[in-house]
């Protein structure tokens, strides 16, 4: 669980739902927001979750973004159910839905730039 340092500013911008620069940072956006908000609404918790990946993966994403969303929301969920003792499937339905978006990516870079040998 990666750890925002606190007094420069930023802990109090990811809660005022800055976009998160650094998986670390939307790690820590989600799991405060889980933290503070949770309400066992399936349908609330993954719509607000998604506003804030969308935030994070921007107009133009990339492989490292895909991948730091991917691990991010992975690592979160694992510790929501560690530490807060919530249910945090929704998080990996979350990258699963994803998983398509994901893919055309993959393919428009295989035509641009080849495949794996």
């Amino acid at each position: 669980m990666p750890y925002i340092k606190s007094g420069d500013g930023r802990r109090e911008a990811l809660r005022n739902g800055e976009p998160a620069l650094t998986a670390g940072e939307l790690n820590y956006q989600i799991f405060y927001y889980y933290k503070h908000n949770y309400t066992y609404s399936l349908f609330v918790e993954v719509n607000v979750i998604r506003g804030f990946v969308e935030q994070f993966l921007g107009t133009k994403p990339n492989y490292q973004r895909y991948n730091d969303m991917t691990g991010a929301l992975i690592r979160c969920s694992k510790e929501i159910e560690r530490r807060l003792n919530l249910p945090a499937i929704d998080l990996l339905y979350l990258v699963e839905s994803y998983d398509d978006q994901i893919a055309k990516y993959e393919d428009t870079k295989i035509i641009e730039n080849g495949d794996v040998e």
